[in-house]
């Protein structure tokens, strides 16, 4: 998956957990075993992915840095690592929940 966004005068309503559901039920249906996703290193992203039952499977140091021309700044602190995140999709490791 490469980006989902919601415009910020309507996030906080569900409406980006009603995509990434959509998202995650075309990814099993096609068989995919596990989706991934990539954030920043924090802010409401990150917990967003997580309370959708994403755990973080690696770090790629720099990333914001060397793929993007322009500083991404957050709070006032500038994105430079990006978190790899994965949901695994069936076996033991499978994580199902209603949004």
């Amino acid at each position: 998956m490469m980006n989902i966004a919601v415009s910020p005068s309507t996030q906080r309503n569900g409406i980006g957990a009603q995509l990434l559901k959509y998202v995650i039920e075309i990814a099993r249906e096609s068989g995919a075993q596990r989706l991934e996703v990539g954030t920043g290193t924090f802010g409401y992203q990150l917990t967003f992915y997580q309370r959708q039952g994403f755990r973080v499977e690696r770090i790629d140091k720099d990333f914001f840095l060397k793929n993007y021309p322009e500083p991404i700044i957050e709070n006032g602190i500038q994105h430079k690592d990006m978190l790899r995140l994965a949901l695994e999709l069936c076996g033991d490791n499978y994580y199902s929940r209603k949004v």
